[in-house]
C-alpha cells in the first residue's frame, strides 16, 4: 500500500469519526428542543386550564365561557371557533369537576360537544363590543 493510498484512507476515516461526532451533537440538540418544546406545551396547557382570567386561544383577558363544559374561557366567539379544534377533545369531560351542565350538553344549545360546530358561549359582554380585533375572522 502507497502513502498515498494510507493518506487517503486516514483522511477517509477522519471525515467519518468528525461527521459522526456531528451528528451525535445534532441528535442531542434535537433531542433537547423536543423535550423543550413539549416542557413548554404542557405549561402553557396548565396555564390555560389554570387560568380564569385569560382567553385560553389568544391569552387575552376573559370574558366569556364555554357552555359546554363551563370551564374553557374566551375573549369572545372568534376565539372560541379557532380553539374549538383542541378543545373539542376535552369539552364536557368535566376539566372544572363541579360543571352543572351534563358533561358533552351545551347549556345554550342543542349541538353536542363532540360536534364539529363548539357550543355558543355565555356571553358577558355586549355583543357590539370589539374583541380579537388584530385577528382577521376570514382566516378560518
Amino acid at each position: 500500500m502507497s502513502e498515498m493510498q494510507k493518506a487517503v484512507l486516514d483522511a477517509e476515516r477522519k471525515a467519518h469519526e468528525m461527521i459522526s461526532a456531528e451528528r451525535s451533537k445534532m441528535e442531542r440538540a434535537l433531542a433537547e428542543a423536543k423535550r423543550q418544546a413539549s416542557e413548554d406545551a404542557l405549561t402553557v396547557i396548565n396555564q390555560q386550564e389554570d387560568s380564569s382570567e385569560s382567553c385560553w386561544n389568544c391569552g387575552r383577558k376573559a370574558s366569556e365561557t364555554c357552555s359546554g363544559c363551563n370551564t374553557a374561557r374566551y375573549c369572545g366567539s372568534f376565539c372560541q371557533h379557532k380553539d374549538w379544534e383542541k378543545h373539542h377533545h376535552v369539552c364536557g369531560q368535566g376539566l372544572s369537576g363541579s360543571s352543572s351542565v351534563p358533561l358533552g350538553t351545551p347549556s345554550t344549545t342543542s349541538i353536542s360537544s363532540s360536534s364539529s360546530v363548539p357550543p355558543t358561549h355565555s356571553e358577558s359582554t355586549p355583543p357590539d363590543s370589539p374583541l380579537c380585533t388584530d385577528v382577521n375572522p376570514n382566516e378560518f
